[in-house]
């Protein structure tokens, strides 16, 4: 198993569209910041035949400190998920070359 960070991403979709590194970049990070302002907003973002981004809450919780052992409570939080759904090992298929 193989990590893709961003520069790999750039350099990949760089590769496949034909783009400059630059181009793919921007493209990149306009889309990242748009996901972003839409979940910050507790929307969702739904990419057909890829998944889905969203915000999840998790309520209060109570925690132990475990070099003390003091219990407190943890206050609630908004976590991002991704769900995938369609066959995303077929996008490329589909979608790409």
């Amino acid at each position: 198993m193989s990590t893709m960070n961003k520069k790999k991403l750039l350099r990949k979709a760089a590769f496949e569209t034909g783009l400059s590194i630059k181009e793919v970049e921007k493209a990149v990070d306009a889309f990242l910041c748009a996901v972003s302002d839409i979940l910050r907003e507790d929307g969702e973002v739904i990419i057909p035949d890829f998944g889905k981004f969203y915000v999840r809450e998790r309520g209060e919780r109570v925690c132990r400190n475990p070099q003390t052992g003091e219990e407190f409570v943890a206050p609630p939080t908004k976590k991002v998920k991704f769900r995938a759904f369609g066959n995303v090992t077929n996008y490329n298929f589909k979608y790409g070359r």
